[in-house]
């Protein structure tokens, strides 16, 4: 490794150092994804109707420079309207079945979940579902069960005498015949009916691979239902790795670029071997990074800040640094418990309470900027999280303005910067790290990221770049206005403030916030264990038979934009297809519609390709046309382009 002399000047004295230039191996470095939900999460504008919100909110989201967003569990839960998807009840329920008492989520329904994905996508944003696979709550009493006895999920599908998909009874939870286990972080009841996945294969039995082999079709049907393009997993330490590592690979394919992450609570050592249980189709929430960003906050400037590139995970194919999620926040202040309306209203520490994982990080600490400054310069997918964006305490909290609500300018430049500076496509590399208050990173040939901890002196040091020679640059922090050049061997002395950051770039660079358009493609299954046809459901689901049309779903489309839409039937058959116009408003309307007949099968759809004349919901219906054909399971498949931007909904 090449020896690089590196100069600190401290205001009023200099010192020199020869420190090796530490270059760590550039993994997928992949997206800047915003955690688009906080704890509670709640809009009186779009009331039960997050989905709305965030559809609203993504062409702001993406011209401050995201790639994608983490949205929460789509399932229907236990709690009904009340809950945040986490106690999560029947997986085939995305806010269309009335149960819980209620058809749609906290969130919204299934069309407005569908309708997010495709907004999110027209407007440049992947969108990562939060996925729980640990537990499921909300079943009935089951007198042959051990421990807790609510353990018999039926659910309700589209026809009463078939039932839902997926049941579920003791024999499929830990502990059960097969596996008697109900200690240890894989075992234990925590919340809800701790599922087992251990079949015979993993130091089970055959229930296991009941459970394993349904939570695979699961995935499977949920990525092409929504149009997935990445995960999020709740709880991972909880249930074997080869879980992840077996649906990601059915779901995803072979290939490796898409953004997964696991939530596993754990030391360095342990996210890497759970990262590598998954063949690193998964990687983790650096838990341990974070442990040292919340220590620059506690330190008030004695933390050493050459340690920092120290505590990141080794395995960093797909980490994700950051600096508090829902589970290290809740609370309508930083310092609050939830529910509360003040600051300084915990329980016990005050920096956690009852409810979080780890003590929260106040973005408004006047050394926050230094924290969240470390997760875009290192290597990963930074997470953003909402509370920590938005200034999201105020009047506003519960009725704030997707187009207006006020954000932290520091971060809408950390985020700017990583985009347009395009840090994902340089190396990581540790410059400096020879001083307690002073560390520096390049992203190579991209960006120089200088970190200052010291509370009132600016520093300076003179560092190796890969920019090259007589190189200006500029600091897009705005810390300093002045712009300066690299040396004819390409050093540059990096100029930080106290208590502050400074990212250096190549001169010049500015942004046109344009997001490329990503069509959606969704696949709709038509069965009789999916969905509900009871009156005030959304009445989607069924086989396809020939006394009547069976509604797959519904799409909100752009105006003037191609639609394509696949028929394919599970046994051959002919088959008519009609695709309902919305009104002018863009609502579900049955008034007016486009037909196409032909024969399907499972290898050869019927196809149907036009152009849209009006924005708003198609409906998407078939139905068997020959009255001597069986019904039969049936898949529609629709691709579309939504509007980035509308005033409809």
């Amino acid at each position: 490794m090449n020896k690089v002399v590196k100069c600190i000047s401290v205001i009023g004295f200099v010192i020199l150092f020869s420190l090796p230039a530490n270059t760590f191996g550039n993994p997928w470095n992949g997206k800047v994804v915003f955690q688009a939900f906080w704890w509670d999460c709640w809009n009186e504008t779009y009331p039960q109707d997050w989905y709305t919100y965030l559809a609203k909110l993504s062409p702001r989201l993406r011209r401050m420079g995201f790639d994608a967003i983490w949205i929460p569990p789509s399932a229907k839960g236990n709690a009904g309207i009340s809950s945040m998807g986490y106690d999560i009840f029947d997986h085939y329920d995305l806010g269309e079945k009335d149960q819980k008492g209620t058809v749609a989520t906290r969130f919204g329904d299934k069309d407005s979940l569908l309708r997010l994905v495709a907004v999110a996508h027209a407007n440049g944003l992947e969108v990562y579902p939060d996925i729980v696979l640990n537990h499921v709550i909300g079943g009935k009493k089951d007198p042959a069960a051990v421990g807790d006895p609510f353990k018999r999920f039926r659910y309700q599908g589209f026809s009463d005498s078939v039932g839902g998909r997926w049941p579920k009874d003791h024999w499929n939870f830990h502990p059960n015949p097969d596996h008697d286990c109900s200690a240890g972080d894989q075992c234990e009841q925590l919340f809800g009916p701790d599922i087992c996945y251990l079949d015979d294969d993993h130091g089970g039995g055959g229930n296991g691979r009941y459970m394993l082999d349904q939570s695979r079709a699961w995935l499977v049907w949920l990525t092409k239902q929504l149009g997935a393009d990445g995960f999020r997993f709740d709880a991972v330490k909880h249930f074997p790795g080869f879980v992840v590592e077996d649906l990601l690979f059915n779901a995803m394919g072979n290939a490796n670029n898409y953004f997964a992450v696991g939530e596993y609570v754990g030391n360095g050592q342990q996210l890497d071997a759970w990262a590598a249980e998954t063949r690193n189709r998964s990687g983790t929430f650096d838990f341990e990074l974070r442990k040292a960003l919340a220590g620059i906050i506690e330190a008030g400037g004695l933390f050493d800040m050459g340690s920092l590139p120290n505590f990141q995970q080794n395995n960093r194919l797909k980490t994700v640094p950051f600096v508090n999620n829902h589970d290290t926040w809740r609370g309508r202040y930083w310092d609050s418990e939830p529910g509360s309306n003040a600051h300084d209203d915990r329980s016990g520490d005050w920096r956690q309470n009852k409810d979080e994982l780890a003590p929260t990080i106040d973005p408004d600490n006047p050394r926050a900027d230094l924290a969240h400054a470390a997760a875009f310069a290192v290597d990963g997918n930074p997470m953003v999280y909402y509370e920590d964006l938005f200034v999201n305490h105020g009047t506003e909290r519960y009725n704030s303005n997707p187009t207006s609500h006020p954000t932290r300018s520091y971060l809408v430049n950390l985020i700017w910067c990583h985009r347009w500076l395009n840090f994902k496509d340089g190396a990581y590399k540790v410059r400096f790290q020879g001083s307690p208050d002073l560390l520096v990173i390049e992203r190579s040939g991209r960006a120089l990221i200088g970190l200052n901890d010291h509370g009132s002196r600016t520093l300076k040091v003179t560092v190796q770049t890969d920019f090259g020679p007589g190189m200006r640059l500029h600091d897009y922090s705005g810390a300093n206005p002045e712009d300066a050049e690299t040396d004819q061997n390409g050093r540059f002395e990096i100029s930080v403030p106290p208590m502050a950051y400074s990212v250096w770039g190549p001169a010049g660079i500015t942004s046109d916030f344009g997001g490329a358009v990503h069509r959606t493609v969704q696949e709709f299954q038509l069965d009789d264990d999916l969905g509900d046809s009871r009156e005030k459901a959304l009445g989607y689901g069924g086989k396809l038979e020939s006394k009547s049309f069976r509604t797959a779903g519904s799409v909100w489309t752009a105006a003037r934009s191609v639609m394509k839409v696949w028929v394919y039937s599970q046994d051959t058959r002919d088959i008519e297809l009609r695709i309902a116009k919305p009104d002018l408003d863009g609502v579900k309307s049955n008034t007016e519609g486009r037909y196409k007949t032909g024969q399907s099968s499972r290898d050869i759809p019927l196809f149907y390709e036009f152009e849209t004349d009006r924005e708003g919901y198609h409906q998407l219906s078939a139905r068997i046309t020959e009255s001597t054909q069986a019904p039969t399971r049936a898949y529609i498949k629709v691709e579309y382009e939504a509007p980035a931007i509308t005033d409809k909904f």
